[in-house]
């Protein structure tokens, strides 16, 4: 979602429609005109599935999948509960969830742990849960709850290179967390990994690398307009 579809174009009034997410080289959001490719029908139905992939639940409790601010409400064991979610996610690692409970009941509540966040922490009330944020499992905490509890969570954002290919190791994207950044750059730049992995964030959605060639600038793909941009990088 956060490298593709939620940085799609909006409707045009000539029925122009944006049509997919470039990933070569030199990359631009382009639309369709005028008329409807399938995407145009699939862009909908993923907005419409945010809410029921965003938590699942079974006898034991919820799963929360998706980090969004918002709230689910159910029925366990005949208590009525509500979980409040609200983080600054994807920009940010940093997850709340408020709880609140008609009276105190024991259930499970259990947390996706990306498989990028190494080093991922939960505390519940302030006190940490140990061994709880392995990374690419569900963590489970289960325990009474009662009105007022919160639990605490910690993503950690690391930098880090993934390769387009175990055959092309030296081409690679740069992410933060779930994001790709982007290069925006109109060629492609003489740049080495250590310096795309010391890239500083400028901005909420921008970050830079210096390179002996200059500046470039790096933005997740929801921020992109109508630059041109390139999603993977050759290495020095």
């Amino acid at each position: 979602m956060y490298n593709t579809v939620l940085g799609a174009k909006p409707l045009l009034a000539d029925r122009s429609t944006f049509y997919y997410a470039d990933c070569n080289f030199h990359g631009r959001k382009v639309y369709t005109k005028p008329r409807w490719p399938c995407c145009s029908g699939t862009l909908p139905q993923v907005a419409a599935d945010y809410r029921i992939n965003t938590y699942f639940r079974d006898s034991d409790g919820p799963y929360v999948n998706l980090y969004i601010p918002s709230t689910v409400r159910w029925t366990q064991d005949g208590t009525q509960v509500s979980l409040m979610q609200s983080s600054r996610y994807p920009f940010e690692g940093a997850v709340k969830f408020d709880i609140t409970v008609s009276k105190t009941t024991e259930f499970a509540i259990h947390l996706r742990i990306p498989a990028w966040a190494e080093g991922a922490s939960i505390f519940v009330n302030d006190k940490p849960v140990p061994a709880s944020g392995v990374a690419g499992k569900f963590a489970t905490i289960r325990r009474a709850w009662k009105k007022g509890d919160r639990i605490e969570m910690d993503l950690p954002m690391r930098l880090r290179l993934e390769a387009i290919d175990a055959q092309h190791p030296q081409t690679v994207a740069l992410l933060c967390g779930p994001l790709v950044l982007f290069a925006i750059t109109d060629a492609p730049p003489v740049v080495t990994a250590q310096q795309l992995l010391a890239a500083r964030k400028t901005g909420r959605q921008s970050w830079q690398v210096e390179t002996a060639g200059g500046t470039i600038s790096l933005l997740p793909f929801t921020a992109i307009a109508d630059q041109q941009y390139s999603t993977y990088l050759v290495v020095k």
